[in-house]
């Protein structure tokens, strides 16, 4: 042991950045105990989807009524003009507006926990569902070249539930909450999925 030690000082002594790369790394990454959101958290976080849902109805209850039997068309163009009724409400819209930094932490930390446990066949198969880089942006419609790949049924069940057609979705390496009725991205937390 004492042998050991004493080379792995020497390599630190070769190697001075080695060790502040070491810290670095270990520093980036966020541990488990940093990161659980309190109950208060979790109940603001409700809160502030809930705010969100209310303002869609709001919008929605503007628009002409659809009639009994409306065409797929029509069903397009309603979305369409709810998505962008939505958009002009929320222009200031930014990323934190509904996922706080503690809740942020705290689904980062359930996603890469789960992640984890996960056999490596199945990482490597997520890896390539949510292939690519894009970053997502808030108050923007879910890019349309983009996969859509669903949350995994035993992940989904460990986050906090969602309202009213609220989606967890990933883009890339990103967790993002997804409005189902108009496919607008209202909030993300960035860098879910560990490196890869």
């Amino acid at each position: 042991m004492k042998a050991y030690l004493a080379a792995l000082g020497f390599v630190l002594l070769l190697c001075p950045g080695l060790e502040a790369q070491s810290r670095g790394a270990r520093a980036a990454t966020p541990s488990p105990a940093q990161a659980p959101a309190s109950e208060d958290d979790i109940k603001d976080f409700q809160k502030r989807l809930d705010a969100y849902v209310d303002l869609r109805a709001k919008l929605a209850r503007k628009l002409k009524p659809l009639s009994p039997t409306a065409s797929a068309s029509e069903l397009a163009t309603r979305q369409e003009a709810l998505a962008n009724a939505i958009k002009a409400a929320r222009k200031g819209a930014r990323k934190g507006d509904l996922i706080s930094t503690s809740v942020g932490a705290h689904l980062r930390t359930i996603v890469q926990n789960d992640f984890r446990q996960r056999p490596v066949d199945a990482r490597n198969a997520a890896f390539e569902e949510v292939a690519g880089t894009a970053l997502p942006v808030i108050n923007r419609t879910y890019p349309a070249q983009a996969a859509l790949p669903t949350v995994p049924p035993l992940l989904l069940g460990k986050l906090p539930p969602l309202p009213d057609n609220l989606q967890y979705r990933f883009l890339a390496r990103h967790l993002v909450i997804l409005d189902g009725d108009t496919q607008i991205i209202i909030d993300y937390v960035a860098n879910a999925l560990p490196p890869h």
